[in-house]
This record gives structure tokens, sequence and C-alpha cells, in this order.
């Protein structure tokens, strides 16, 4: 009796992972939405995969995590690379929330600088009243 609803499941479990494993490959983060929002939504459909009997390593997790990272994390996935860093799902999860902040250190600093020298190059030096153009005259 086991055997048959084993095999009567099976079809279902099969058809369920192949639907979790699609959320997770299409799942993308969009540029300025919280890393970490990305990253349990990817580990839940990674959950969901296990539970369903679907067995990826650990490495390969990561690896599809990172690629479903926006443009402004390529330095932090070159330097996983080029490190050679092996990360758990938690350790990922820690090093791209402290590359997210230090993004936004970074930009809230250029902004600042933007704004500063914006207002200096608004400020234009007045002639003084005496200095007028002077006219050659044949």
């Amino acid at each position: 009796m086991m055997l048959n609803l084993k095999e009567l499941f099976r079809h279902q479990n099969r058809a369920a992972r192949q639907e979790a494993m699609r959320n997770l490959m299409t799942t993308t983060m969009k540029e300025g939405t919280p890393v970490r929002e990305h990253i349990l939504k990817s580990m839940a459909h990674l959950n969901e995969i296990e539970v369903l009997g679907g067995e990826i390593d650990g490495e390969t997790q990561v690896d599809i995590i990172l690629q479903t990272l926006p443009k402004s994390f390529e330095q932090f996935r070159l330097n996983y690379n080029m490190n050679k860093r092996l990360y758990s799902l938690a350790k990922l999860l820690t090093e791209l929330q402290a590359a997210e902040e230090l993004f936004r250190q970074s930009f809230q600093v250029h902004i600042a600088e933007k704004v500063s020298t914006s207002k200096s190059k608004g400020k234009k030096k007045k002639k003084p009243a005496g200095l007028a153009k002077t006219v050659n005259e044949p």
C-alpha cells in the first residue's frame, strides 16, 4: 500500500519540485531592494526543493544565489571568486548585508560630495563695476 501511495504522489512531487526550481531560477533581485529579503526568499525556494526531494549542494546553492544579484553586487561576486570563498547560506546573507551597507555608505558620501561641488559651481564671481570691456579702435 505504501509503495502505491509513493508511486501515486511521486509525479506530483516532481511537478512541485520543478515549479520550485523554476521559481528559484527566475528570481532576480531588483536594484535598490534589500538584499536580506531576496536571500531569504531564495533560501525558502531552496528549502522547498529539498523538502520535495531535490538535492543541491551548498556551494551550488551559493552560486545560484550569487547569479540572481544585480550589477551593484558585481564586485562582491568577483571578490568571492577571486578569493575562493566558501560560504554557508547564513554566512552569505551576513556578508551580503555588510556589502550592501558599504554600498549605501559609499553612495551617501558620493551624493554629499556631489551636492557640495554643485553648490560651489553655482556661485559665479561678479566682475568689479569699474572694469568694462575695451574695444580696439582703429
